[in-house]
């Protein structure tokens, strides 16, 4: 069986999806879907300009070299609606807190919520979602987050 791979770019993430040439685009839509944990209706992808439709056969396409870097834009919630999110702290093993946000939420500001709601200085922490290190001024859309999603919270070793 004949694997291709593509690289997904569009946010501040950009997972790397492999799958057989015989899948469909909506079957590579789906593998993604579940690797940023959002809704398969929701996502658009494009190469070179075009729009992919989720019934052609990934084989068709002359990709050239591999990794093939294709586009994702994701569509906004309607209404840009508060939704929850959870954060995990590597400190304890304790419940995750739960955050109310928006996917316009910027980082920074997503990380005062966790400072006021958590009593951790947010000088003393850094954001990671699917293993990438979140960065200030992004919003919660260029990483993906969506209702339900997990956010690991790291805190910063102290110099004692």
């Amino acid at each position: 069986m004949s694997l291709v791979s593509f690289l997904i770019g569009g946010g501040a993430l950009v997972p790397e999806i492999e799958l057989p040439t015989s899948a469909t685009v909506l079957e590579l839509k789906e593998m993604l879907g579940e690797v940023i944990e959002i809704l398969v209706s929701r996502l658009t992808l494009t190469f070179n300009g075009t729009v992919l439709t989720d019934d052609q056969v990934v084989g068709e396409f002359h990709w050239g070299n591999f990794p093939t870097l294709l586009l994702l834009q994701v569509e906004p919630l309607p209404g840009n609606p508060e939704f929850l999110i959870f954060v995990n702290s590597n400190a304890d093993q304790t419940v995750p807190v739960g955050i109310s946000v928006r996917e316009t939420t910027t980082v920074d500001e997503l990380m005062v919520k966790i400072e006021e709601e958590c009593g951790v200085s947010a000088e003393n922490f850094t954001l990671h979602y699917l293993g990438k290190e979140m960065e200030f001024n992004f919003p919660l859309s260029a990483y993906y987050i969506s209702p339900g999603c997990e956010v690991e919270m790291t805190l910063n070793p102290t110099d004692n």
